[in-house]
């Protein structure tokens, strides 16, 4: 899953995903769930919080 292919779902779910992404990729270490679940908040809010102030500036403009 990239960054990019959350737009339709829910923010807690995408940072889930990402996180489990990230947990895989390094090996599936045990113990560093939150570490995992930080970096993917951090990479997954900034681009959902995007995409909510881009929908709300086009309804508006409608």
């Amino acid at each position: 899953m990239g960054e990019h292919n959350c737009y339709n779902t829910d923010v807690q779910e995408c940072i889930k995903e990402k996180a489990y992404e990230l947990w895989e990729k390094d090996g599936r270490k045990n113990g560093n769930d939150m570490y995992y679940w930080l970096e993917a908040e951090g990479t997954v809010k900034p681009h959902h919080n995007h995409k909510e102030r881009n929908s709300h500036t086009k309804s508006n403009s409608q």
